[in-house]
């Protein structure tokens, strides 16, 4: 456990003020505020209700989606070296705190000896201590910054939970968008298929052109060659929930059905702002900035003199049975100051590293918040632009079927065109690719947008952040 402890020595409490303050807290707060939804671009985030994200991808009703999602949060590698660099960073806080303790040690050694033919013996017992701190506060500081940095790779460790739920989602969907989309063109190869023998028997009859029978060929030609690559697509997307599960394919039961699994219904499209700011990838940039705040203090005390105090205590006989009487103890201290002289070259470099590495800390957390209100700006535009699109491509679709059967039966009793016929058969193809295409990216749009929340992690915290809120305002 994290110890915050401070030197109690008039001294040491000079020199950490003089050397805290050296080092200026980056503001957070003002880069947040600059890149907040009040300033961006299309006023996409406007305060609401987050309860209806809860329990999100047991909502969407598809066991197998649930299944595999909870298949990859179990096994996936990209976890599993998150979680792994979480426990070091955790060892780091214990090295760090046993810094601010004194070390001993004990031991106990004994001899015989023969000198000018008789044998003498000796037996000891001793206990040993050392303490070296840095009058400025080196090692405390270095204590709170290996802290704060587990804090940082525990929030990356949801973080990449998240994307790895939505990233499995994601393929999950485009795996069964491209069975239902290898379905569209099978279907649309037989109606090529039966126009093709429908205008060869009408070309040999003398009532059709060789033309129209050729290019029927044509249509069946070119969609079988568009199926070769759609089982590609197929092969690719189980490929991929086999490298986010851990798993092989033959355990993840993904048998085809082409069924596209629809988002939950009634889902709020507004958040307050601090659903942003609670993502666990902008958190763990947070803490990371706050860790190269106290590494750089850390190493801009080094300058400072190091004090370290050593002592030991033990006995001395002849025999075992006469440690620790009167006469036998022996006992010692110690104290050394030292001050960096020939190594300032070493230390200021260290501090410019440092000062780089918060720099960087600082830049990557803006990236990062400004990245997050990108991907949340992105996925409610896809999201409000595939849900006006739904009923319009609905109707479409049964307009092209209806055109497509009527052209198809003229076709076939001699009285209709070839061209119209092959007209409606592509408008019913795009019709329903179309429409597929827009099922496909409108449970995308919402799968993303889970991700820009930080996932359930970020929504639940950004319920507690509220409630909080709420019940000091009472």
């Amino acid at each position: 456990m994290y110890c915050n402890l401070r030197p109690a020595a008039l001294l040491t409490a000079l020199c950490l003020a003089l050397t805290g303050c050296a080092v200026q807290q980056p503001d957070l707060e003002r880069m947040t505020a600059e890149a907040s939804p009040s300033g961006w671009q299309r006023q996409s985030l406007p305060a609401g209700s987050v309860e209806t994200w809860s329990d999100f991808w047991n909502r969407w009703n598809d066991p197998k989606l649930t299944d595999l999602i909870g298949k990859a949060l179990a096994n996936n590698p990209d976890i599993e070296t998150a979680a792994a660099n979480l426990r070091a960073a955790r060892a780091t806080i214990i090295s760090a705190n046993s810094a601010l303790w004194p070390s001993a040690t004990a031991g106990a050694d004994g001899s015989r000896r023969r000198s000018n033919g008789s044998w003498s013996n000796s037996v000891s017992a001793e206990a040993s201590g050392s303490l070296t701190l840095n009058l400025a506060g080196s090692e405390f500081w270095k204590a709170d910054a290996a802290y704060l940095n587990a804090e940082s790779k525990a929030y990356t460790l949801e973080d990449v939970r998240a994307a790895t739920a939505a990233e499995t989602a994601e393929a999950y969907v485009n795996l069964r968008s491209a069975e239902a989309q290898l379905e569209i063109v099978k279907a649309s190869l037989k109606n090529y298929m039966e126009t093709a023998d429908t205008s060869k028997w009408q070309f040999e009859a003398g009532t059709g052109a060789a033309s129209e029978a050729e290019d029927a060929l044509v249509q069946v030609a070119s969609a079988r060659a568009r199926i070769p690559s759609l089982e590609a697509s197929i092969l690719q997307y189980r490929s991929a929930l086999m490298r986010l599960t851990g798993l092989p394919v033959e355990k993840l039961g993904l048998e085809p059905t082409g069924v596209i699994p629809e988002p939950p219904v009634g889902m709020a499209m507004s958040f307050p702002a601090e659903t942003i700011a609670n993502r666990p990838d902008i958190r763990s940039a947070r803490r990371a900035v706050e860790s190269a705040v106290e590494t750089l203090r850390s190493a801009k005390t080094d300058f400072f003199p190091t004090l370290s105090l050593t002592g030991n205590i033990g006995t001395t006989a002849t025999a075992v049975s006469a440690l620790g009487t009167a006469g036998t103890g022996v006992a010692g201290l110690a104290a050394a100051l030292s001050v960096p002289i020939l190594n300032w070259g070493s230390l200021v470099a260290a501090e410019e590293t440092a000062a780089a590495q918060l720099d960087s800390a600082v830049a990557t957390y803006r990236s990062t918040l400004l990245a997050a209100l990108e991907e949340t700006d992105n996925a409610l535009s896809t999201i409000e632009s595939t849900e006006r699109r739904v009923e319009d491509l609905a109707r479409a679709v049964d307009h092209a079927r209806e055109a497509e059967k009527l052209s198809r039966h003229e076709y076939s009793a001699g009285i209709g065109d070839y061209s119209m016929l092959l007209s409606t058969q592509q408008s019913l193809l795009s019709a329903e690719e179309s429409e597929l295409t827009n099922r496909a990216d409108r449970a995308i749009g919402y799968i993303s947008l889970y991700r820009a929340l930080g996932g359930a992690w970020g929504v639940e915290a950004a319920k507690e952040a509220r409630e909080q809120q709420q019940a000091a305002a009472q």
